[in-house]
């Protein structure tokens, strides 16, 4: 989601053309999509910048400038087109259909610029917007129709001979203040003639009134014309004209200002001074001293119209017009100069690259604009660094892949995930069997981009052959970010493995002095912490993540760090602060532009939301990231699923929440345990109940509750118990009592407050049932000081039926009984509350014995070791890893004093079965 793209600055005046301005402004506002044509150089571009400006306050949502200019491969134009409108498209999969959907809903006047070298893309692209985007429009130019249905064609016409006579003096003017256009007007007449009226050959050819008279231009032109009499007879007589100004103009250049003119026109975008002087400099190599005064050849060339100039980030920036690039690029192929001056081109943007590397690791802001600014030279220079031509320039492969590697961390941060994957596999493919630190570093920029595009099994292998050929080359930093984005696969399967590996990989981090994994690591080692309830040491481990970061203008560990806070504040029971500290993450979040860092961290912030009660304004902000998600391949949004599928939940959407948690429980089938899917299962079965669905319910409840157990996360495991309560309680009251009483026990023990009100609702249901009408208000009372206390008020959903409950209950004994209770129980300190009906019980397993020392996934382990299972075995059936389970045995042999399995399949006899 990249800046919202703004037209190039108009530093010269718009001559005429206000019958066409009325025209095609009344146009497009009335029909949804109009393309203005015409041969290069006839003033479309002009026209459309000052139609978009004059229409642009029709739109609500305002107007958007895309230029298609740069853009050679047609598979960008709809991640080009999302950057310029504000919003992110991950490449793969119906990518316009994504941006369709983001954009629904909106009023918005897209102006497409420079078409014609991407017909079918544009087309398929605008197609998709109208039919899926009512509130858009869209105005673009090309040189040719789109040829898509609804298109309505304004073809732009030359200038009238007065305007075209008034555009050549004001342009003469600019180079000649003295010009006097009277007194030339019959020859400035001629000149305009000779180039069919066309603006843009006006211009070139009135730039040269500071060295020749209009009567030395007219003959001129005409000379050219008569060069290009062999030409194709089927050419455009009126490109013809604007080739022969073009080919005039370029003939009136001296030598040096020929050679700069050819060699600048490699630059696929804007480029500075310094750009040209180190790729379009002497025949010395990248090295040498360059053009002589290449402030002076720029600004002939600028006089010439032949680049045009604009400030970006107070430094100024050049471009060729297409046309003019494309003859300058014939040029320079026939100067037989093209793969040297792409050669220096690399150069520079490698060493360009390699310093914003350096850079990011203490100003992130500052070197991912830099490198974004030159996005299509960087692409360019990388297509032609891993191309394999003929006779390749020596190192040419090494230097390509040296840029891909620099390149990976700043596509992570802007979100080009698909881009730069496929980039890093082509250059890491190059030298498959090579073991050097520059296949680590591309195997390093991989698991990075696998974890931002949720390719888990990507993460694992790259993560794997990086680590092990960085130490072989000695490469520790490059070794200790391997271990530390690798460990990002373990948090979906095992956290004690990944809080092992991510404290592995700070430590790795720290001794190679490499902040950015080490403080990636301590995040995510916060997140498993998290995850697990400990969330004194997830707060311990991710505050000084977040200071690091933070001081080091890093935006996406720093958000990732601060965003444990969200989690940590919810489950405490303080969920203003939570909402608070998610708006924080997001803004720190919002300028990255990506799907993983935003998108991730808003959802999160959303969850925070529902839990508010703002249910919709949590939607809203969950929409336009999930709207394009739902069929992207290069992006992930970690657990979107779960604040999705409960907003709907919450709203009483139920078929929408079954199909969002649905989506998320299906991980399971792809990879064996997942976290995500394990998060999904308490609303799925809530949902699945409230719809009646109670077989289906049931089976999933038994699903959810042991995976949750087995990742020992007691939040969501004391939600699933509530909703297993829920289910029974119809036919088993004592069991669903025990249920909640269990799910306040797990709270209880592992700080989760925020769920009591949830679990004291459901007590109260029971004791109303029951004919316990005191007991039931006094539970209400304490459930609503409780919801009040923590901001956290009754989901919508469910408040129709507490409300008859309540009533129910209000009616069954004396009112002032009944608000005795209620005011008993709302002024009760709500965790001794709590543990009165808790007492003596705990989260450990209740097993007999010795055995009553064991956590539930201990006691697994045990009963499954003494059956004789294989540590592999257990890690199978339990969905754990091989050393996770080692470690479970260890801890148990410590707590009961044994040393191997034979005791431990003694003990499990003598207690388990009362031998």
């Amino acid at each position: 989601m990249s800046d919202v793209a703004r037209p190039p600055e108009e530093l010269t005046s718009f001559v005429g053309r206000e019958a066409e301005l009325a025209e095609v402004t009344g146009l497009i506002a009335q029909r949804r999509l109009v393309t203005l044509t015409g041969v290069g150089g006839c003033g479309k571009t002009r026209l459309a910048a000052r139609v978009a400006d004059r229409a642009g306050p029709s739109w609500q949502d305002g107007t958007r400038f895309v230029d298609l200019g740069p853009v050679t491969d047609p598979s960008l134009v709809p991640a080009t087109v999302a950057s310029a409108v504000g919003v992110a498209v991950e490449p793969g999969g119906d990518q316009m259909g994504r941006l369709a959907a983001q954009l629904h809903g909106r009023r918005l006047l897209i102006w497409l610029d420079t078409c014609e070298h991407l017909l079918d893309a544009v087309g398929e692209l605008v197609a998709a917007l109208l039919t899926r985007s009512p509130g858009t429009s869209v105005l673009a130019t090309s040189r040719e129709p789109l040829g898509i249905a609804g298109e309505m064609v304004w073809r732009v016409p030359s200038l009238r001979p007065d305007e075209a006579a008034r555009l050549f003096a004001e342009r003469a003017t600019l180079v000649a203040p003295g010009f006097d256009a009277d007194r030339a007007g019959e020859h400035v007449a001629a000149v305009c003639a000779r180039v069919d009226h066309l603006p843009l050959a006006i211009e070139l050819a009135a730039a040269w009134v500071r060295a020749l008279t209009p009567v030395q231009i007219d003959r001129g032109l005409d000379d050219s014309f008569r060069l290009l009499v062999g030409g194709p007879r089927n050419a455009v007589a009126r490109h013809q004209t604007l080739q022969a100004s073009m080919a005039w103009s370029h003939a009136l250049l001296d030598d040096e200002e020929r050679r700069l003119f050819r060699r600048v026109s490699v630059f696929a975008g804007a480029f500075t001074l310094e750009a040209a002087r180190a790729v379009a400099g002497d025949d010395t190599g990248a090295g040498g001293s360059g053009l002589p005064d290449t402030l002076v050849l720029v600004s002939r060339l600028l006089d010439a119209s032949l680049v045009t100039v604009r400030e970006v980030g107070g430094e100024l920036r050049y471009r060729m017009l297409d046309t003019v690039r494309q003859f300058a690029g014939a040029e320079l192929r026939a100067a037989g100069e093209a793969e040297a001056v792409r050669d220096r081109h690399l150069d520079y943007f490698l060493a360009l690259a390699e310093e914003a590397e350096a850079g990011m690791d203490v100003d992130q802001d500052r070197w991912r604009i830099v490198l974004e600014g030159h996005r299509p030279d960087i692409g360019a220079a990388l297509r032609w660094g891993l191309s394999q031509p003929p006779s390749p320039p020596p190192g040419q492969a090494d230097r390509g892949r040296r840029l891909a590697a620099a390149m990976a961390r700043q596509w992570l941060v802007h979100g080009h995930i698909g881009d730069g994957l496929q980039m890093l596999e082509s250059a890491a493919g190059l030298a498959p069997r090579e073991e050097s630190a520059l296949q680590a570093r591309l195997y390093a920029g991989q698991t990075m981009l696998g974890m931002a595009a949720g390719r888990l099994t990507l993460v694992t292998e790259a993560a794997r052959r990086g680590a092990r050929i960085a130490e072989l080359a000695g490469d520790e930093p490059t070794r200790a970010r391997c271990l530390a984005f690798g460990a990002f696969r373990e948090f979906f399967s095992d956290f004690e493995r990944c809080e092992e590996q991510t404290r592995a990989a700070q430590s790795a981090a720290e001794n190679a002095g490499e902040p950015f994994g080490r403080d990636w690591a301590a995040t995510v080692e916060a997140y498993s912490l998290l995850a697990r309830n400990r969330n004194e040491e997830a707060v311990a481990v991710a505050r000084p993540a977040f200071y690091r970061s933070r001081s080091r203008n890093d935006r996406f560990c720093a958000a990732f760090a601060r965003g444990v806070e969200i989690f940590t504040l919810l489950l405490g029971g303080d969920v203003p602060a939570a909402v608070a500290v998610g708006r924080e993450v997001v803004d720190m979040a919002r300028p990255l532009r990506d799907y993983f860092a935003v998108g991730t961290l808003t959802c999160n912030a959303a969850y925070a939301l529902a839990m508010s009660g703002a249910l919709e304004e949590a939607r809203t902000l969950m929409e336009p990231i999930v709207g394009s998600l739902d069929t992207a391949r290069e992006a992930d949004v970690v657990g979107f699923m779960v604040p999705y599928g409960l907003v709907h939940l919450w709203e009483g959407r139920l078929d929408e929440a079954v199909e969002w948690f649905e989506k998320g429980v299906a991980r399971l089938g792809e990879h064996g345990r997942d976290w995500t899917a394990a998060r999904c299962f308490p609303g799925l079965v809530g949902a699945l109940r409230r719809s009646g669905r109670r077989e289906e319910a049931a089976l999933r409840v038994r699903q959810g509750l042991r995976q949750l157990r087995a990742f020992g996360g007691w939040y969501e495991y004391a939600d699933a118990l509530d909703e297993h309560g829920r289910l029974v309680a119809g036919d088993d009251p004592a069991k669903a009592r025990e249920l909640h009483v269990q799910a306040l026990v797990a709270r209880r023990d592992n700080g989760v407050r925020l769920g009591y009100a949830d679990s004291l609702d459901a007590l109260a249901r029971l004791a109303a049932e029951a004919g316990d009408a005191e007991e039931a208000a006094r539970l209400c009372g304490a459930g609503e000081s409780a919801r009040s206390a923590m901001g956290y008020p009754r989901h919508q959903v469910d408040r129709r039926t507490h409300e008859e409950m309540i009533k129910a209950v209000r009616a069954a004994v004396e009112e002032a009984r009944f608000r005795a209770a209620w005011e008993e129980g709302a002024a009760a300190d709500l965790d001794v509350l709590v543990a009165a009906r808790t007492r003596g019980r705990g989260t450990r397993t209740q097993a007999p014995g010795l055995l009553g020392a064991l956590t539930p996934t201990e006691l697994d382990v045990a009963r499954l070791a003494g059956d004789g299972l294989s540590n592999p075995q257990i890690a199978e059936r339990l969905y754990m890893s091989r050393s996770t389970v080692k470690a479970h045995l260890a801890r148990m042999y410590a707590k009961l004093g044994l040393s191997n399995r034979t005791e431990l399949a003694t003990l499990l006899r003598s207690e388990m079965d009362g031998g």
